[in-house]
């Protein structure tokens, strides 16, 4: 039996897709021609980057793009077919998942379009990143976070 309760999943997923998509719709626009790089302040730039390889740019210089297009997909699909397992999750659980969710389909888009993921937030001291980033790093954090809790309450160790 399938627990049909999802539409707080379904609707952070598509919040997240909706906000990536525009936030890199935008940074194209804005940072395309003369201004690849603008400097907000010291330590914080708008730096557009086509991103090739996985995390922080990682395999840049090899053909990944096929094998993390498969392995977006699988993890996408394990991730809705967990929800769909009962017993029924809990809120923060949909949120934590919606966020990944939507965090993965947003760079898969990139990926799948234009063969690299956009990334343009750069702190400077840490490799250029996007909100389809932020937000599975936040849901992977609030499932984390989640856990820990589960685990103090219950007294297991």
């Amino acid at each position: 039996m399938a627990c049909r309760n999802l539409s707080l999943f379904y609707w952070v997923a598509l919040w997240a897709i909706a906000l990536d998509r525009l936030s890199k719709y935008l940074m194209l626009r804005l940072l395309s021609g003369e201004f690849s790089s603008l400097r907000v302040f010291r330590y914080f730039s708008l730096t557009l980057v086509k991103n090739t390889g996985i995390c922080f740019g990682m395999l840049s210089g090899f053909n990944v793009r096929i094998i993390v297009i498969i392995a977006s997909f699988i993890i996408g699909l394990m991730i809705v077919l967990y929800l769909y397992r009962c017993p029924e999750k809990s809120m923060n659980t949909k949120i934590a998942l919606g966020l990944i969710e939507g965090g993965i389909a947003g760079n898969l888009i990139d990926r799948i379009a234009t063969g690299a993921v956009i990334d343009f937030i750069n702190f400077h001291f840490w490799p250029v990143f996007n909100l389809a980033d932020v937000f599975i790093v936040s849901g992977i954090a609030l499932v984390f976070l989640q856990h820990m809790r589960r685990k103090n309450v219950s007294g297991v160790s």
